[in-house]
């Protein structure tokens, strides 16, 4: 493995904090800064759309007076039949914004000119001509311009088209409605316009600059692209067209907003096919017309400048970051060159060498503190090292002691099976496993007058060596008594009595002890609140005894036990044990319980008493899963042969 030095983590994590530091601060930067270009930019675009609409404004506003005053002329009868061409055209000729000027009236108007008659003047080069309108190839007053403000009632703008057979030009026409007295009433009579040339537009139009590859263009009120740098969207596509075209909803929802003629400016992001690249749009409605200007924006030229100042600031600050490290990695080796001393006296105290000499340190500062310290671990670990072999010593003398102890526990309790060869009634299995080096579980059994089998179990209160003495004490009682007395209450009760007697530390013990007389297969028995056994007849049914309604022996010295009994016939089993199986524990705290047993019992009712005790334990191994065995287990099975 690679060695790292102390110097390079020291650099290693102050370059990683100002790292952290300088994204942090450059994110904030960047966003904050990106929110500013972005405000100041739309500010921007809203100052120059007013400023281009109120250019277009201005020219169609006095465009509109023309025909809004001819109208009033012609309803007052100011102006004759014959006067209307040279009327027109001074009109046109004070005035170079106009295109064309006509006057169209009702069919049949005038009968001597027949249906058609509409004065029109247009500028043709330097010239302004004339002619009469209308004809069976030109019938002007089925056109939108005418049809629209006589059906409205309304001036009106026409959308953009292309004039054939008037100026042939494209243009917009704005048309003013007139009447006159007819019979003592108001009647509708013609239309006057006047036509705008779309290239006088689109020079205002493409006269805006913004940035260096931005622009503006116009849409009329359908949405059709009246102006635009690309010649070829120009009356031959919508917004819609395009953004269909280029799959783009976006333009396609920005289309539908500005055709509503939405008075606010609004933002909207889109990408276009004419232009690459991520843009910006500020759109805002002619007034007069419905028409609408968008301007767009090309964002890698909006924070140009801002990338820019990005490549300069990296370029400043991984400068600033090697030089940061090499100042500190001077700094770090002169303040840290002294450790490696201390680490080669630290090898030799770790090898046994307690006395080896420290560097001398002659600052006073941290260094100073850690020679102390050193110092001060050396006499320490001296003094240990010796109290430690002491403490070993003793600790081999007691573990040995135990071991001696749990050998002469284990010598007590039979352990030889089958424990009675002479006696074909009875076959038996038990074992028993501490939780520590001596438990406090017990089993024992015996024959009693050569015909009746005397058994117990139990579990003292508590673990270790002071249970398992209470446990040898209790044995021996038991078999003491059980020369004298034949009945399992008399035996526990006298049990009970002697272990209450000078019994300061309050030990206990559960015990259930029974008599089984050998010839008639009558059991006798005592429970003194040990875990009720299971009776398992012969190829037939288990079930586990009654609870016990009787306290544990010591711990009152004047209570009454009382017996029950039960028939064993031939090749019946009893299964005993302690609470270290019930209560067998896994990692997760689940308990094995009486459940698990009588179901291990049910799935092994032909079992003899190894095979049973042998299937117990791997069902109880397989639960607790390795986990620390809490409490001593211990099992016995007797069976009656009859």
């Amino acid at each position: 493995m690679k060695k790292t030095t102390l110097s390079y983590h020291i650099i290693k994590n102050v370059l990683f904090f100002c790292i952290a530091l300088f994204l942090v601060t450059f994110s904030v930067y960047y966003y904050f800064a990106r929110k500013t270009i972005r405000e100041d930019t739309r500010e921007n675009s809203v100052y120059l759309a007013k400023t281009t609409i109120n250019m277009i404004e201005q020219v169609l506003t006095l465009a509109e007076k023309n025909p809004q005053i001819i109208a009033k002329m012609l309803e007052s009868s100011f102006v004759s039949k014959d006067s209307l061409l040279p009327f027109l055209k001074s009109m046109l000729s004070v005035n170079n914004s106009l295109y064309g000027s006509i006057i169209a009236y009702e069919p049949n108007y005038y009968p001597e000119h027949g249906m058609y008659f509409a004065p029109y003047v247009y500028r043709q080069g330097d010239s302004i001509c004339s002619s009469i309108l209308g004809h069976i190839n030109y019938e002007y007053f089925y056109m939108d311009w005418y049809q629209i403000p006589k059906i409205t009632n309304k001036p009106y703008w026409s959308e953009p088209y292309f004039d054939e057979g008037g100026g042939n030009v494209l243009m917009t026409t704005y048309s003013v409605p007139f009447y006159t007295q007819v019979n003592g009433k108001r009647t509708f009579s013609g239309v006057v316009t006047i036509d705008i040339s779309l290239e006088w537009l689109t020079k205002i139009i493409t006269d805006v600059k913004i940035l260096n590859t931005g622009y503006a263009f116009l849409l009329s009120r359908n949405g059709v692209v009246i102006s635009h740098p690309n010649s070829e969207y120009i009356m031959n596509q919508t917004i819609f067209t395009i953004a269909k075209e280029i799959n783009q909803p976006g333009m396609r929802e920005t289309g539908r907003r500005m055709i509503k003629g939405e008075t606010s400016f609004q933002a909207a992001e889109f990408r276009s096919a004419w232009k690459k690249g991520k843009l910006w749009i500020n759109y805002a409605p002619l007034p007069s017309s419905k028409w609408s200007m968008g301007i767009i924006y090309p964002e890698d030229e909006m924070f140009a400048s801002l990338h820019r100042m990005n490549i300069i600031l990296l370029v400043l600050i991984i400068v600033g970051l090697i030089s940061l490290s090499i100042v500190i990695f001077k700094i770090v080796s002169n303040l840290t060159s002294p450790l490696k001393d201390f680490a080669d006296s630290a090898r030799l105290i770790a090898a046994g060498n307690f006395n080896v000499r420290l560097p001398e340190i002659k600052t006073e500062d941290e260094m100073k503190e850690l020679h102390n310290s050193f110092s001060f671990m050396q006499k320490e670990l001296d003094e240990y090292m010796a109290t430690l072999k002491e403490t070993t010593s003793a600790k081999e003398k007691i573990e040995s002691e135990l071991r001696i102890a749990n050998e002469i526990q284990m010598s007590m309790i039979p352990h030889i099976f089958p424990p009675f060869p002479d006696l074909p009634q009875i076959d038996l299995f038990a074992t028993l496993k501490s939780a520590k080096e001596v438990g406090g579980d017990l089993y024992d059994f015996f024959v009693i007058d050569g015909c009746k089998f005397c058994f117990a179990i139990g579990d003292v209160s508590g673990k270790g060596v002071p249970a398992s003495l209470f446990m040898a004490v209790t044995r021996t009682l038991v078999r003491s008594i059980s020369d004298n007395v034949h009945l399992p209450s008399a035996i526990v009760e006298s049990l009970n009595k002697s272990i209450s007697q000078n019994n300061d530390s309050n030990m206990f013990v559960t015990l259930f002890l029974g008599v089984l007389d050998l010839k008639t297969g009558e059991l006798q028995y005592t429970n003194a609140g040990h875990n009720p056994p299971v009776l398992i007849r012969k190829n037939r049914e288990a079930y586990m005894f009654e609870k016990t309604k009787f306290i544990p022996a010591g711990l009152f010295e004047d209570f009454k036990y009382g017996e029950s009994s039960v028939k064993l016939e031939s090749g019946d089993m009893l299964f005993l044990y302690t609470d270290g199986v019930s209560e067998a524990e896994n990692s997760q705290g689940e308990l094995f319980g009486e459940q698990a047993i009588m179901q291990i019992i049910n799935n092994n009712i032909t079992a003899r008493p190894q095979e049973l005790i042998d299937k117990m334990s791997a069902e109880i191994s397989g639960h607790v899963n390795g986990y620390t065995q809490s409490d001593d287990i211990t099992m016995m099975t007797i069976v009656y042969n009859g």
